[in-house]
């Protein structure tokens, strides 16, 4: 279908926003950037957010679709919850493209929820900092802007928390002091955030808070320690999420059950081994989901015989 039969149906607030035609706006080649922006602006904003999220959705469910195009020229929308939006569905591109309207978002938008929002994405490109996949201008630029919004004391809680929860994979002495600073605040969430932090560091350093935390009365709490747990991936960490698992909580129980997966080794596999045929159905689907995984990541490829690349 033509760019512009696609452009008429967005425009008319009557067309269903059906996946199909979604799908069309993947991968715009530039002069059809240039025509989708143009008509960008004259679709009410409600459907403008719809198919915000339509797209990011398809993207997620399809690796070969590539919506950051449409995605860049929302961040420039004039409705914040668009933006918003556009932002968190960059959440998974590694295209630097995006880096530098992210940045300015978080830095100068007047929206809380959309710099939150830019917060997180950015947060991904620190995982490509961290992994050497980010040039160092880009990984400074990243680690200033979300310091400052951290260390801002005049900027939204929800904003600063979200910072640290991107930046501290970085882990330096300067970011483990913040950790450490939300962890010991009244607020519980500046305190989930925190662990939530704690797990993205990798550090078994924060393992006896995040096991503190499992015994939490709060399930969002109980929740961000199973998930911090399974970041720090630590055996040490076993006997307590085997208890977790019991949770009356269904979130917190499979996220348990993720921990216990990510971990690995012979006592979590027989752990889930367990899970698979005792546990209640979602449990056992979570068990049977992360050892399907983990067998097909251990599978002994060796007897298959591939020709060489010189027998042609």
């Amino acid at each position: 279908m033509a760019l512009g039969a696609v452009i008429e149906e967005l425009l008319d607030p009557e067309a269903e926003l059906r996946p199909g035609l979604l799908s069309r706006l993947s991968g715009l080649l530039p002069d059809e950037q240039g025509e989708f922006r143009e008509a960008w602006g004259g679709i009410p904003a409600g459907r403008r957010l719809r198919i915000v999220e339509g797209v990011a959705g398809l993207a997620e469910t399809n690796i070969e679709l590539d919506f950051v195009p449409v995605l860049r020229a929302a961040l420039e929308d004039d409705d914040a919850g668009v933006r918003a939006a556009a932002a968190t569905g960059l959440w998974e591109t590694d295209d630097r493209v995006v880096i530098r309207p992210l940045l300015c978002l978080l830095e100068s938008d007047e929206s809380p929820d959309a710099r939150a929002a830019a917060a997180s994405t950015l947060g991904h490109f620190v995982d490509l900092a961290e992994a050497g996949k980010l040039i160092e201008r880009d990984a400074g630029k990243l680690r200033d802007a979300l310091l400052a919004a951290l260390e801002n004391g005049d900027e939204e809680g929800l904003v600063r928390r979200r910072a640290l929860e991107a930046i501290a994979p970085l882990a330096t002495p300067r970011i483990t002091q913040w950790v450490r600073w939300a962890y010991e605040r009244g607020d519980s969430a500046f305190r989930q955030s925190a662990v939530y932090a704690m797990g993205r560091t990798c550090d078994a350093a924060w393992l006896p808070d995040v096991v503190d935390e499992m015994e939490s009365d709060d399930p969002a709490m109980r929740f961000e320690a199973a998930n911090a747990a399974r970041g720090i991936a630590d055996p040490e960490a076993l006997p307590r999420l085997h208890e977790l698992v019991g949770d009356h909580d269904a979130q917190v129980s499979i996220a348990a059950v993720q921990a216990i997966a990510a971990i690995g080794g012979p006592v979590a596999r027989k752990l889930l081994r367990r899970y698979a045929a005792t546990a209640d159905a979602g449990v056992a689907e979570a068990a049977e989901e992360a050892l399907a995984v983990s067998e097909s990541e251990d599978m002994d490829f060796s007897m298959l015989d591939y020709p060489d690349e010189d027998d042609d």
